[in-house]
């Protein structure tokens, strides 16, 4: 009877040693992998973000101060350009990432 129990009760410690074992391999280490793809794809986007503004004022700027065509009356022009260029990056990027799905 005693025998018996020792059996059963190393049986039931081994199925849970098994279980625990199972649930880390099946849920930790993919939540560990999305968690790396996911940090880096919001750093990726972050820099790309940051970049693209930069260009942007980069481009603004040279618009403002070597064209003599957006003096005066038309100074608004530049500001239409580089809005239009965005919105044409930005079109670009969700055909791309539509693409990929």
């Amino acid at each position: 009877m005693k025998i018996e129990q020792d059996i059963i009760s190393e049986k039931f410690s081994e199925l849970r040693s098994l279980i625990v074992e199972y649930a880390k391999q099946e849920i930790r280490d993919p939540l560990k992998a999305l968690t790396k793809w996911l940090s880096l794809g919001l750093l990726g986007m972050l820099f790309l973000s940051v970049g693209a503004g930069l260009g942007a004022l980069g481009i603004l700027r040279l618009l403002q101060n070597e064209v003599s065509l957006f003096d005066d009356s038309l100074s608004f022009i530049p500001y239409v350009l580089v809005f239009v260029t965005l919105l044409f990056v930005i079109g670009i990027s969700l055909k791309a990432l539509r693409k990929g799905q």
